[in-house]
């Protein structure tokens, strides 16, 4: 058998190891990192950054004071990363370019409370506002027992002051325009609460006004909710105060109501609204919305109390006029109406965000009846 030849040692090569990048570009890129990583600390330190910060709806973290104690010491680490998150150098300018990059290339909302709908429509996309339009945990007995009580206490507890009480719900964007909405979100075939409560209520004699139906009629004649903002415009607002007078003129038959032929809407060119917002692209949103322009009878005085802040007061008197003394709590839908409500009322005050019953208000205002108004989604529970 043929010896085999024995292996030689391979040879020691001189020639250098192949380098994808060539030395200046790698020192471009070096220098490209460092200023990567500094320029974040940079602009914390002299606010380079011109991007306007984005809409949280919250108060970003303030410095975490540092102060002798082991739990106070035990804190101020997560303390100071809350605040670096809320403060981090170009924080503006990266949100804005995510929201671009997320629209843009990949073609999906960049925010999960902020639903993409067609043709440039917007949609509140918590679990809220989605299960109420999918009609997702509908009451159960108890809870419906539940609402009849609350609701005729409260009935009950103004009558006795001789004080009429209306409870209004308006609907959802998502119920008025579903036809906008994406495919994935559909009804599911379980009982709305929107529903259950009017005819449980309604059913135990108690007030219960549903606005949808005037919010149908309202987009015959016109656009009536803002395409990128939850809220309706001036269009809803006024078919929906029209429901409304309607029910009080039950009670106060002599009270005015503003005519089609008196309201003149306007649109005004502005940026996106509350859902641009939360997407910080209100300039990209920008398109013309819709505000009535009407003549004021009504003058607007200071509000009888006082409240903490985050709770917004707004009084009117209308002198001569035969409409009743009007108090009206409610959520961020009461905004909407109240041009319109102070033009029928003798005298008129809207509390935003405040309690439902507030003894010291109604005892101070002396009103002829009380408006609660809340948006559908409220119905829904949290989670």
């Amino acid at each position: 058998m043929a010896k085999r030849p024995a292996r030689q040692p391979a040879t020691p090569t001189t020639e250098p190891a192949h380098v994808w990048l060539p030395q200046w570009a790698q020192f471009l890129l070096l220098a490209v990192s460092i200023a990567g990583i500094l320029a974040p600390a940079a602009d914390m330190r002299w606010h380079f950054d011109k991007t306007p910060p984005p809409e949280e709806n919250r108060t970003l973290a303030e410095w975490p004071r540092l102060t002798l104690g082991l739990q106070a010491l035990q804190k101020w680490p997560a303390q100071y990363e809350t605040w670096v998150r809320d403060h981090f150098g170009y924080r503006s300018s990266l949100i804005a370019w995510h929201s671009q990059l997320m629209l843009d290339v990949l073609g999906i909302s960049p925010r999960a409370d902020v639903v993409l709908g067609k043709d440039g429509w917007l949609f509140l996309g918590t679990n809220k506002s989605i299960d109420a339009y999918r009609c997702i945990f509908p009451y159960q007995p108890p809870g419906l027992q539940q609402e009849i009580a609350n609701t005729r206490a409260r009935t009950e507890s103004l009558a006795a002051r001789g004080i009429k009480f209306l409870n209004v719900w308006a609907p959802n964007k998502e119920n008025v325009y579903p036809e906008f909405l994406p495919l994935w979100i559909q009804k599911s075939g379980q009982p709305c609460r929107m529903d259950q409560l009017r005819d449980t209520l309604r059913g135990a004699g108690l007030s219960f006004v549903d606005l949808r139906e005037a919010e149908k009629a309202a987009r015959q004649q016109a656009v009536a909710y803002h395409k990128t903002d939850t809220h309706w415009n001036a269009v809803g607002a006024y078919f929906g105060y029209r429901q409304i007078v309607t029910e009080l003129r039950k009670w106060f038959p002599a009270m005015p109501m503003l005519e089609r032929d008196q309201v003149q809407f306007v649109e005004i060119p502005r940026p996106g609204g509350d859902m641009a917002r939360q997407l910080d692209l209100e300039k990209r949103y920008a398109s013309p919305q819709t505000f009535e322009k009407m003549p004021r009878r009504c003058k607007r005085v200071p509000p009888s109390v006082t409240r903490p802040k985050g709770i917004k007061l707004e009084a009117f008197d209308c002198p001569g006029s035969k409409g009743p003394r009007i108090l009206m709590f409610g959520d961020s839908f009461g905004n909407g109406l109240i041009p319109f409500l102070a033009e029928s009322s003798s005298h008129f005050m809207a509390v935003e965000f405040g309690p439902e019953m507030d003894d010291e208000m109604i005892a101070i205002e002396k009103p002829d009846v009380v408006i609660d108004i809340h948006v559908e989604r409220q119905m829904q529970p949290d989670r």
